[in-house]
């Protein structure tokens, strides 16, 4: 069985526990508040968590009539399917679980309260639906905001990296940090376009990309790195590979990227100078196929002394940020986790994403002594078609002294 396909059966077990557990207390408050008939409007609310549940028994149904063919129908290529299946399961999904995060405190809250509500049932009682029905107005209302913001902008995420002694040299240079275009049928030619027009019209000096060209199969590959060709940096455009461009054909990601100027690293150095001061690229192959051993990993590292030195991956791995800061590298930039794709809690309290289970370094910037360690969410999706607390991006390193 594909692993989308077991991923997505694997999430329908919780979601339909939080789907009874939600709809039985939206369904007494609207009762309660309207007035509409109890029995048809459970009926209603039946129908409508199987409408934005269907995707996982259509998905299903298709591998076990047509097989495998009959899943590349879900990879995004069908507007159709997405629009009927995919928006309304996933979307569901983020709304639901983050219903459930705000609803789940408050109930817990309540039981602390009860001898208090046992003493004051009867205005308990008025006021709870409407509280209910509030909350979850203010909840839908935040989440369907905060996906259509995600998913359908690229916010430029600007930080500044002040210079060690030394590198004077590099004082103003903009490097911008892309990964995880992963072109396919919802990251399309006219969505890759703007996204490369967006990263050229910030005018960086050296653009780096964390991998993942393309989601899947070969369809996409030339359209993706004919596109990333125009790219424009005065110092030129470095890539390396990604779990991704490994599942559809990595040697026709790699020789497409070359053929149109893109710099491909995999287990090696690149060296550059400018303004007079040195700067190196360690590129390091790190994918689920494909991890560097130690003797690779010491060679590539001890290769330059001084210099300011840069580690570019796909996967932040926790072994590779602790190598890195212990060779003297000043910036490990990743991509990989989407940002945790959808990342679910409340905001402000707690924050949980699926990338958090494999690294502890998910999204943004972090500090490991002299090492500024940086992920960045990316453009593209894998599985869920959404983005919800990870807004897709470019990062921007404006290195100064």
């Amino acid at each position: 069985m594909p692993w989308a396909l077991s991923l997505i059966l694997t999430i329908v077990v919780p979601l339909v526990a939080i789907s009874i557990y939600l709809g039985r207390r939206i369904l007494r408050a609207l009762v309660t508040v309207t007035g509409w008939e109890y029995k048809k409007t459970r009926r209603r609310m039946v129908w409508f968590f199987i409408f934005i549940n269907l995707l996982p028994a259509v998905y299903l149904l298709a591998y076990l009539v047509i097989g495998r063919a009959g899943t590349s129908l879900f990879n995004g290529d069908s507007l159709l399917i997405d629009v009927v299946l995919a928006y309304p399961f996933w979307m569901g999904l983020a709304l639901l679980t983050q219903l459930f995060l705000v609803f789940l405190p408050l109930d817990l809250i309540r039981l602390l309260f009860l001898p208090l509500i046992r003493k004051n049932r009867e205005r308990w009682s008025a006021r709870e639906p409407r509280l209910i029905l509030t909350v979850t107005v203010l909840v839908v209302c935040y989440g369907i905001f905060t996906l259509v913001t995600n998913t359908w902008t690229v916010r430029t995420v600007q930080h500044t990296v002040q210079l060690p002694e030394g590198f004077g040299g590099l004082d103003g240079v903009r490097i911008a940090l892309i990964s995880d275009v992963q072109a396919d049928g919802r990251t399309g030619e006219w969505k890759l376009n703007r996204y490369v027009d967006k990263v050229n019209a910030l005018q960086p000096d050296l653009i780096l990309n964390a991998g993942d060209v393309v989601t899947s199969g070969r369809q996409y590959i030339g359209m993706a790195v004919s596109l990333l060709g125009k790219l424009q940096a005065p110092y030129g455009v470095i890539s390396i590979v990604g779990d991704h461009d490994f599942f559809s054909n990595k040697a026709m990601v790699v020789d497409g990227l070359r053929e149109n100027g893109i710099t491909v690293v995999e287990d090696s150095t690149v060296m550059l100078k400018i303004n007079d001061t040195p700067l190196t690229i360690t590129g390091i192959t790190y994918t689920y196929r494909q991890r560097p051993g130690p003797e690779v990993l010491q060679k590539q590292g001890s290769i330059v002394d001084g210099g300011y030195k840069i580690f570019l991956v796909h996967q932040p791995a926790e072994r590779l940020v602790e190598f890195a800061a212990q060779h003297g590298y000043r910036l490990f930039l990743a991509g990989h986790t989407h940002g945790g794709g959808i990342t679910l809690g409340i905001p402000g309290l707690f924050m949980v994403a699926p990338a958090s289970f494999e690294s502890r370094y998910v999204s943004g910037f972090y500090e490991v002594g002299e090492l500024l360690v940086t992920v960045t969410n990316g453009l593209g999706f894998t599985l869920a078609p959404i983005r919800y607390h990870a807004p897709a991006e470019i990062v921007v390193l404006d290195l100064q002294n």
